[in-house]
């Protein structure tokens, strides 16, 4: 599935029940960032690239795991809380989020 089609479908989601927080699941996340990294990537690794990311012991690939899966996070927020710039670029205005694991 396309970055694109997963961020609709997140914004999607979330505009037909608004709510103050986004809960974005691991099915996802590891698609988008599969497609980012241009590689295969399992729930499992993403869980382990977080984990080794909180420790402060994040490689150089957990860390590029750990970036694709935030940008989606990023994007879909972008999307639902901040204005709109430029509907033909497709820019947003950037929303600070809190990067969490629950």
């Amino acid at each position: 599935m396309s970055q694109d089609l997963i961020i609709q479908q997140l914004v999607n989601s979330v505009k037909k029940e608004p709510r103050n927080k986004i809960i974005i699941n691991a099915s996802p996340l590891v698609a988008y960032s599969a497609e980012e990294l241009e590689k295969e990537v399992s729930a499992a690794q993403l869980a382990e690239a977080l984990s080794h990311y909180e420790d402060g012991d994040a490689s150089e690939d957990d860390q590029s795991l750990v970036d694709a899966a935030t940008s989606l996070c990023h994007q879909v927020a972008n999307r639902c809380w901040g204005e709109c710039e430029s509907e033909e670029d497709d820019e947003w205005s950037e929303v600070d989020i809190v990067d969490r694991v629950v």
